[in-house]
C-alpha cells in the first residue's frame, strides 16, 4: 500500500476538516489564549514536584480517582457521582460527542463560537444546525429554541460565557431553552469563574442538562490539562462507560487537587483579573475601536477596520493578541486577553500609542 492509498482510508468527514490550528508566534506578553496569566507560587510547585519524585512512575494512575470526584465536586458544588473529570474540558466535549451523537440528532450551535465544537460534529459525520448570534452578539434565544424544537433530540452546545464573544446566557433564558428542548444541552463553562450564570444549581431541575469545565482559564493550570464535566448521575454513570481508561496521568489527577486546596490563592486571583478585567474594558472603550464588546470572561472582544495593522503593530512590541477576523460575524476583530496589571498597561500604552499615530 503506499500513501495516497492510506491516506484514502480515512474517514472523508476528517479529511474535509480544517484541523484547529494557532500560530506559535513567540512574545513576551502573550494575550491570545485566555490563560490565567499568573503561575503559582513556588512552594505550592515544589510540593507537587516532591510528590513526583517519590510517586512510582512504572504504576497506573488511579482508574479512577475518588479523591479527584471529591474535591471537584466540592469545589463545584454537586456529588462526586456527578463528575466526570479528563485530559481537559475538550475530552469531556469528546466524550459527550461519542455518547451523544447519531444521524439523527443534529447538531445545534450558536455561531461565532468555540469552533471545536462544529470541528467534533463534523468530524464524527453528525449534521450542524447553526443559529446565528444577534448583532450585539448575545444569544438569540428565540432563533435558539425554534431550533431545539425544530429537532426536538438534538444536542445543542453554546458556551456560557462565550468565547470568543465573552456574553452570557441568564438562568431565565437558559432555563426557558431547557424547558423547550426534547435533547441534551451541552454548556461550556469554561469561562464561568470570570462572570454570567453559574448554571450547576440547574442540574437537579435538568436531567438533559450537562456542564463542562477546565482548569485552563480560572484556576490557571493549562500546562497540565485537566477537565470535567457535570451532569445528573445516571447520565454521567452511563457517559462514563465511553470514556477512556486511565485519562489522566498522575501528575495531573495530584496538582489538581493540590491547586483546589488553595482556595484562597484562587479566589484572590479570580478578584484581580475581574478587577483588571473591569479596568482593561474601562480603558480599551476611550480609544477610538468601533465597538468594544462587554464581556464575562477574561478577555474583551474590539472591532477596528485597522485591526490587521493593529495586530502587526503589537507584535512588533512583544504583544500577542488573536485575530479572530475569519469568524462568522466578527470581520475586523481582536480578541485580548486579561493580562497582569504590569502586561496591561504595556498593552494600554502600545494602544494608546498606535492610535495617536493616526
Amino acid at each position: 500500500m503506499n500513501q495516497a492509498q492510506a491516506v484514502n482510508l480515512i474517514r472523508q468527514s476528517v479529511k474535509k476538516l480544517d484541523a484547529y490550528h494557532l500560530a506559535q508566534d513567540e512574545c513576551a506578553i502573550k494575550l491570545n489564549q485566555n490563560e490565567n496569566p499568573f503561575d503559582w507560587p513556588q512552594e505550592i510547585k515544589e510540593e507537587a514536584a516532591a510528590f513526583c519524585t517519590q510517586r512510582a512512575w512504572n504504576r497506573y494512575p488511579p482508574f479512577i480517582s475518588d479523591q479527584l470526584k471529591s474535591s471537584l465536586a466540592a469545589y463545584a458544588g454537586v456529588r462526586p457521582e456527578q463528575v466526570i473529570a479528563g485530559n481537559g474540558s475538550n475530552e469531556m466535549l469528546l466524550v459527550l460527542m461519542l455518547s451523544l451523537l447519531d444521524t439523527q440528532r443534529p447538531v445545534i450551535i450558536c455561531e461565532p463560537t468555540f469552533t471545536v465544537y462544529r470541528l467534533l460534529a463534523r468530524g464524527m459525520e453528525g449534521s450542524v444546525c447553526r443559529v446565528q448570534l444577534n448583532r450585539d452578539l448575545t444569544y438569540a434565544v428565540d432563533g435558539i429554541i425554534a431550533a431545539c424544537k425544530k429537532h426536538p433530540q438534538s444536542i445543542f452546545i453554546c458556551a456560557s460565557p462565550n468565547n470568543p464573544t465573552g456574553k452570557s446566557l441568564d438562568k431565565e433564558e437558559l432555563c426557558s431553552i431547557l424547558d423547550a428542548h426534547g435533547g441534551f444541552c451541552i454548556l461550556d463553562q469554561a469561562y464561568v469563574e470570570f462572570g454570567g450564570y453559574n448554571a450547576v444549581r440547574l442540574l437537579d431541575q435538568y436531567p438533559n442538562l450537562v456542564i463542562t469545565r477546565t482548569f485552563s482559564k480560572a484556576l490557571g493550570g493549562a500546562g497540565f490539562r485537566i477537565g470535567y464535566m457535570l451532569g445528573n448521575a445516571a447520565v454521567m454513570n452511563e457517559m462514563n462507560k465511553i470514556k477512556l481508561p486511565y485519562n489522566i496521568n498522575f501528575f495531573s489527577e495530584h496538582v489538581a487537587r493540590l491547586l483546589l486546596s488553595h482556595a484562597d490563592v484562587i479566589s484572590a486571583r479570580l478578584v484581580a483579573l475581574r478587577a483588571e478585567r473591569d479596568r482593561m474594558y474601562a480603558c480599551l472603550r476611550q480609544l477610538p475601536f468601533d465597538t468594544c464588546f462587554a464581556s464575562d470572561a477574561n478577555f474583551i472582544l474590539v472591532r477596528t477596520p485597522r485591526h490587521r495593522e493593529l495586530i502587526e503593530s503589537l507584535k512588533k512590541q512583544s504583544i500577542l493578541v488573536r485575530d479572530v477576523s475569519g469568524y462568522p460575524m466578527l470581520d475586523q476583530c481582536i480578541r485580548i486577553s486579561v493580562g497582569t496589571p504590569d502586561e496591561n498597561s504595556v498593552l494600554e500604552n502600545a494602544l494608546s500609542a498606535f492610535f495617536s499615530i493616526a
